[in-house]
């Protein structure tokens, strides 16, 4: 072992080609990358981890990249790394800002310029506001910052540029849900510049107080925006132009949700929002077209150049142009511009003659966007594209590597060889037979490649994989590749003359009806995209060493090179433990056999998630948001359970069928296989609990009716149903059960119980406490949110709870928990935990002792 580790660390044993194949920028963007973890991701597996392991890869990459290092090198790599570990906090705002002056949840005046266009959606309209004053109870301020305004009913739209006042606002500081495996929204926000949002119910509150002329250079891009869409429109009406808008701009906005989940569902989401992919198309469209002209013009004026091949410097540098006129018509996006620059980066290697040294290029373009914008690093977004232009260069290495074999040369090119278009002795290799396979298989090896290296962060980030998506990519992405360009030139066309484009259009208009119909013809089946838990951490470091080492395992294999046996051995057992911990990550979280009780933070509504000793689950309640607007189960349960690596739940139970209770297990239902659904018997359901009953059924979902003071049990755990009795009842036509028929269940786990109270009010507490006087429970979940129509004194007497946890929105228009409640456990001495402050709640015990924790930080 100590020879292998001197040969390969040690820069003496590294010949010159080894060196030269490592490009000089990578261990200065180790150095810097391993400081930014040490900032913004200090806990990944171990604390720090991330940060030291990067850092030990640039020292290593320098080492191996030089024979002698020298001083000068050691000391930017230390200064880069210092650099990042202290880069300045993007988050740490100016006194003045409006974060400081607001009082959340109040009525204010904020006053303004708009910096953007509005953002019309079905439902509401965001307005971008740059504050420059802000009037209180205190009285007026000057200040600085950012506010999103959303106004809910119909207006007279506002522009950007526009000097408004908004009255009667109501704002607040973004807030995440705070439960492990959330998104972080604040964080998305934040990286826009916004840091204060608010809503407006009257629009006769906004006053226009004048329009601002603004620059050319900022009128233009969105001028030619605005007539580059009208004229998109007019060739291409219905949903063919909608979802032109999304291609070729990355506006989204007017795609039906249907078409969005489809474009999801199938793995081609990626081509609604403008990405490298985009830009790409758009230089490789244009360095066609304006190669042969550019090649006869230099041969005409200068045939030696024509003939020393600078025509591709020639034709790269004109690309340039469209390129950066594509990027402003698109708009400042994050994405759009570091897609620019990576493209960009490309082109300027062909001008200066490195297009051998792509990587190079690449690995600056990413330098430069994380100086400009180091919060990136953990910004999915970047993630995916540096992760799949890097898979993609790194296999053109590859193949590269395995072509310079010269036994490859002799006779029948190898397939690594045919990979690369290297079919030196074929006579047919000009042929358009010859010239789609190498298309097709040019773009399986791409759709490939790039669905490995991003498969880490689809995993982590979203929980799920398209399996059709490699498939469609095969032959979407080539014919996207005309599609996105050819209509950017016919729209251009259309805004000199409509008639003009209408012909060419054509062709676009019926290929962009494929782009309609597969995606949402392959959505429907089933095996379309899975769900994935999240694995442990630790499975990212198993994937990429798993990959990586296979790849040069090939490579020695090509290259006629015996591979040691304690290779082969080693690779094969942790390949196995990689596909080990994807396919049971649930195991590998190593889950205590302990009881834990997780009331998650949901905003206003409730949901619990139990975890047995036995292993078993149990969901009571999934949320619910008013007229679903936000699909609480999807966006907010779902992500916790995947993120504990739970792929299946055991039991589910629905206290009654108020919204903010039911309607998050519908989504629960659809993402999750559940076995056991525990009900309230025949004669208490209601329109809405007969309705997810039958869902239920539907997916073969086994229901089974508690009985009052009839135990069930779950391994040593037992769940008792203290209310309502089974000859209450409820009338057909109801669409919900009423508050007070809540389920009422007393857990017990040994010498620790919990009461679940649903929303009950102050007359079952009495009757509560009436059938069972010795109610003792070591924790309460507080009834009704922290009513205070519920929350007896004589109820909390006889509970007698060293703790109690309440579910409630943050702000929430009922003020749940009443001051008055709060007020009642506290003179009881009673702990209060509440998930609009502490976030999600969990409750740990071993049946003796118990422990709480909370999660404010996140």
């Amino acid at each position: 072992m100590k020879p292998l580790v001197k040969k390969w660390f040690f820069s003496e044993n590294a010949s010159i080609h080894d060196r030269a194949r490592i490009p000089p920028i990578l261990p200065f963007l180790l150095a810097f990358i391993a400081g930014l973890l040490g900032n913004v991701a200090k806990f990944f597996i171990a604390p720090y981890l991330a940060c030291v392991v990067t850092l030990i890869l640039a020292i290593f990459f320098l080492n191996r990249a030089t024979k002698n290092i020298s001083h000068n090198r050691i000391a930017i790599l230390v200064l880069l790394f210092v650099f990042g570990l202290l880069y300045p906090e993007k988050n740490s705002l100016p006194l003045d800002n409006l974060v400081h002056q607001i009082k959340e949840g109040k009525m204010a005046s904020v006053e303004g310029r708009l910096y953007s266009p509005p953002r019309v959606l079905e439902d509401r309209t965001f307005y971008l506001l740059e504050v420059e004053s802000i009037e209180t109870e205190a009285g007026a301020k000057k200040v600085s910052g950012r506010a999103r305004i959303a106004i809910y009913k119909s207006h007279d739209l506002l522009q950007a540029g526009d000097k408004v006042r908004f009255e009667k606002v109501r704002l607040k500081i973004p807030r995440n849900f705070k439960n492990p495996g959330r998104f972080d929204y604040r964080s998305y926000l934040s990286s826009k510049g916004i840091h204060v949002i608010g809503n407006v119910s009257n629009p006769k509150t906004i006053i226009r107080l004048d329009q601002f002329d603004l620059p050319f250079y900022y009128t233009f891009p969105q001028q030619l925006r605005e007539r580059m869409l009208i004229s998109l429109s007019q060739l291409f009406p219905g949903d063919e132009g909608k979802l032109l808008q999304a291609m070729v701009f990355g506006m989204k906005d007017s795609l039906s949700p249907e078409i969005k989940e489809a474009y999801i569902a199938t793995g081609l989401a990626h081509l609604t929002a403008v990405s490298g992919l985009h830009i790409g198309f758009v230089a490789s469209a244009f360095y066609f077209l304006f190669s042969p002209l550019v090649f006869y013009l230099l041969y005409r004026l200068n045939p030696d150049s024509a003939r020393a091949g600078h025509g591709g410097k020639w034709t790269a540098f004109l690309c340039l142009t469209p390129v950066l006129l594509y990027m402003i018509v698109v708009g400042a996006k994050v994405s759009s511009l570091r897609a620019g620059i990576m493209i960009s980066a490309f082109l300027i290697a062909i001008i200066i003659n490195r297009q051998n040294s792509l990587f190079n290029a690449f690995l600056s373009a990413a330098f430069f966007i994380l100086l400009w914008k180091p919060e990136s690093l953990i910004d999915p977004g970047f993630q995916l594209s540096f992760l799949a232009v890097a898979g993609i260069l790194w296999v053109i290495h590859l193949l590269t590597e395995m072509g310079d074999d010269p036994l490859s040369k002799l006779g029948e090119p190898p397939w690594h060889q045919k990979l690369l278009g290297k079919e030196l002795h074929s006579l047919e290799s000009g042929s358009i037979k010859s010239k789609l396979k190498k298309i097709f298989i040019g773009s399986a090896l791409i759709s490939f490649t790039v669905t490995l290296a991003t498969l880490p962060v689809l995993i982590f980030n979203f929980n799920r994989i398209s399996l059709a998506g490699a498939f469609l990519n095969l032959f979407l992405v080539p014919l996207a590749a005309l599609l996105i360009p050819g209509v950017l030139l016919v729209t251009c066309i259309g805004m000199v003359s409509q008639s003009l484009a209408l012909l060419p259009a054509i062709p676009f208009l019926h290929l962009t009806k494929l782009f309609l119909i597969i995606p949402q013809f392959v959505a429907e089946f089933p095996w379309a995209s899975i769900y994935l838990p999240t694995p442990p951490a630790i499975w990212i470091l198993f994937y990429f060493v798993v990959l990586l080492s296979a790849g040069y395992a090939l490579l020695h294999k090509v290259r006629h090179k015996e591979i040691p046996s304690i290779f082969k051995i080693g690779w094969g057992v942790t390949a196995a433990i990689t596909l080990a911990m994807l396919i049971w990550p649930r195991s590998f979280h190593l889950p205590p056999k302990e009881l834990t009780v997780s009331v998650l933070d949901i905003g206003q509504g409730e949901s619990i998630f139990i975890e047995f000793p036995n292993g078993k689950t149990l969901i009571m309640d999934g949320g619910g948001f008013y007229k679903n607007s936000l699909d609480v189960g999807k966006v907010v349960i779902a992500p916790f359970l995947w993120n504990r690596g739970i792929d299946r739940i055991d039991y589910m139970v629905a206290t009654h069928s108020d919204n903010d209770h039911i309607r998050g297990l519908d989504s629960v239902l659809d993402l999750f296989p559940v076995t056991t659904f525990l009900t309230f018997g025949d004669n208490i359901t209601g329109f809405r609990m007969k309705r997810l009953y039958a869902k239920a059924k539907k997916k073969n979902v086994q229901l089974v009716s508690l009985k009052k003071d009839q135990a069930f049990k779950i391994g040593e755990t037992q769940l008792i149903p203290l209310h309502p009795d089974h000859n209450e009842s409820l009338e057909e036509n109801d669409r919900r059960v009423n508050n007070d028929l809540s389920l009422v269940l007393r857990l017990d786990y040994q010498s620790f119980s919990m009461l679940f109270t649903g929303d009950i009010g102050n007359k079952v507490e009495e009757e509560l406490v009436k059938s069972y006087p010795d109610l003792k429970v070591d924790i309460l979940k507080g009834p009704h949110h922290g009513s205070r129509f519920s929350n007896s004194e004589i109820f909390i007497e006889t509970t007698r709870p060293d703790a109690v946890v309440f579910s409630s929105g943050y702000l929430n228009r009922m003020k749940h928990p009443h001051p008055e409640t709060l007020n009642r456990y506290e003179n009881e001495g009673v702990n209060i935990f509440r998930t609009d402050l502490n976030g999600a709640v969990k409750i740990t015990t071993d049946g003796q002792k118990y422990s709480i924790q909370t999660h404010e930080g996140l």
